[in-house]
This record gives C-alpha cells, structure tokens and sequence, in this order.
C-alpha cells in the first residue's frame, strides 16, 4: 500500500501499489469527532481482475473482513472496542 493522500489527523488515502496482484484499489479512512471520542470510516474502492477471485472473495472471504479486522485492531490499540457497521 502507498499513502496517496494525507490530511493531518482526518482522512488518509491509501492505494494498493503492485499492479501483479488479482486486485487491486485503494482504501479512504476518515477519522471524525463524535461522542467524546472518534468515528472511523473506512471507504474502499477497488477490483477484482479474476472470477476465480470474485468467488472467493464473495464466498469465502466477505467483502468487510479485513477492513472490520482493521477497525478492531485499531480500536485495540486504543484500549478501545470497535464494532463495526457494514453498509
């Protein structure tokens, strides 16, 4: 992943950087104020070249598992919870 955009404490862009890959995009993670802590956003926009893959990813994977993994571990480190909100 690349850092394509960086604004200081409220949005970071990143981007998958191996074109190799049977996908690829990028993620946009915002970080807002709300009830006395913050709200973390993770939008992806990405692709899938292969069926194969689009099947898995479908099937086996999900489409939220690593994003809500990273909301969880990024919550942890903060000595918090995070339940995540799939839309």
């Amino acid at each position: 992943m690349t850092a394509e955009r960086d604004e200081h404490r409220r949005i970071l862009v990143t981007l998958i950087a191996d074109p190799k890959l049977p996908f690829g995009g990028g993620w946009t993670t915002r970080v807002e104020p709300a009830d006395g802590g913050s709200k973390v956003s993770i939008t992806e926009d990405g692709f899938v070249k292969t069926p194969l893959f689009r099947v898995m990813a479908r099937f086996v994977f999900g489409y939220h598992k690593t994003m809500n993994g990273y909301l969880r571990s990024l919550a942890k480190k903060f000595g918090e919870t995070a339940v995540p909100k799939n839309s």
